[in-house]
């Protein structure tokens, strides 16, 4: 079983070729509000676009909680030479006691299409196989959401089937497609480049 002391005793800072992934902080309040007040980057999230600045001050509070309270752990992707946040990526949704959890991840729409959230996910992904002792990560995505979709295949992700009316916001119920990778893919994908 996993230390939970381990996993949120100190932030975990993943640092890859160009980026570094830290805590979101307070000071990443405007850039929280780019993001998030891009109706291109909310499309197809489970959320509000933002019109506030108070909601991204909201968000931050929000990551920071679900970190100490040992529930999430939310990235803030920044490259290693520019601390200004591009984007997140969390893992939510974790069962300890089942070995899986959720992803998530947002990019401001500047760095779309760089290989910043494959460079981002892939660290994440490793992070929960190896250091959390995930056996199976998921990732609900819009079924018009392309981009996403291409991106969980690139990664290795299997798409396990349509959930009718899974999600709820902005007033309506959404079909989500639900993409999975299992630790065994996961090596064995790895164990090919490496």
């Amino acid at each position: 079983m996993v230390n939970l002391d381990d996993i949120f005793g100190e932030f975990p800072i993943i640092e890859t070729r160009r980026l570094r992934l830290r805590m979101i902080e307070p000071g990443d309040i405007t850039a929280v509000y780019e993001i998030f007040g891009d109706e291109a980057v909310t499309r197809y999230y489970g959320l509000e676009t933002f019109t506030a600045i108070e909601q991204a001050a909201e968000r931050i509070t929000m990551y920071r909680q679900n970190f100490m309270k040992r529930r999430s752990i939310r990235w803030g992707i920044t490259f290693k030479d520019d601390d200004w946040l591009l984007g997140t990526i969390g893992i939510m949704n974790w069962k300890p006691r089942f070995f899986n959890a959720a992803l998530g991840y947002d990019l401001a729409r500047d760095y779309w299409r760089q290989g910043i959230m494959v460079e981002g996910l892939t660290a994440v992904i490793d992070y929960a196989f190896t250091t959390m002792h995930m056996n199976r990560l998921e990732a609900f995505v819009m079924p018009e959401n392309k981009p996403s979709s291409q991106l969980l295949k690139k990664l290795g992700f299997q798409n396990e089937g349509l959930m009718r009316e899974y999600g709820y916001w902005r007033g309506g119920f959404h079909d989500l497609m639900l993409y999975a990778i299992l630790f065994d893919d996961w090596k064995k994908a790895n164990s090919k480049i490496g």
